[in-house]
């Protein structure tokens, strides 16, 4: 999965300020929740075929009791209720992971990187880092499938008492580092300084009005 980009009045986060316009979002690589995804697959196949075998009389035999020879009876279980089982559990399980994966995002807005993790269906964890506090951005790929699939962990480390803001499964992650990077420039360049304009002609009211008085 690569990066996304949404307009801004569509992408919004709980905390999130009203003048604080969110420049990019990042969802994570669709391998961040291949397993679960595998496991549901393979549970809609077998539901599928569990049906049709049964379509056709197919059932499960299973032994009831010992006659008096020592011969066991069996009794029959139709594939139907299991085909329906399996397929219901099947489609919840994709529902689930594809759900968690479009809920966990990256952020970057032109005053905070915002991490947005969901651990399953009713955990979420939201972690805001200020742009201010950005001291420098670093990529992690590992192993032949993150450089195959072009996806890895973008880790940026901040002023403060976290050293370390870390997000996996991150896809395009230099060009992610850029964009963060870029941001972070933008936000130092449009910062308000001490000095500037408005501060300035506050800090020399007062000896404007000092110098009044000594004149009188």
């Amino acid at each position: 999965m690569g990066m996304n980009k949404q307009p801004a009045s569509t992408c919004t986060f709980p905390g999130q300020d009203d003048n604080e316009i969110v420049q990019v979002v990042i969802y994570k690589h669709i391998f961040s929740v291949l397993p679960v995804l595998i496991v549901s697959v393979g549970l809609l196949i077998a539901g599928v075929m569990l049906m049709g075998y049964s379509a056709v009389g197919g059932e499960i035999r299973l032994p009831s009791d010992l006659g008096a020879l020592g011969k066991t009876s069996t009794v029959g279980i139709p594939f139907m209720p299991l085909s329906f089982i399996l397929l219901i559990i099947g489609f919840l399980l994709g529902f689930a992971a594809i759900y968690v994966w479009r809920q966990n995002k990256m952020l970057i807005t032109n005053e905070n990187v915002v991490d947005m993790d969901q651990h399953g269906i009713f955990s979420r964890v939201i972690s805001t880092l200020r742009l201010s506090r950005v001291q420098d951005v670093s990529v992690a790929v590992k192993g032949p499938m993150q450089t195959t699939f072009n996806y890895g962990t973008i880790n940026i480390e901040t002023a403060g008492e976290k050293d370390l803001f870390e997000f996996d499964y991150v896809p395009n992650p230099y060009e992610v580092k850029a964009q963060v990077q870029d941001l972070f420039e933008r936000f130092v360049e449009h910062r308000p300084q001490e000095g500037d304009g408005v501060r300035t002609a506050a800090k020399s009211a007062p000896k404007a009005e000092v110098d009044a008085n000594d004149e009188e």
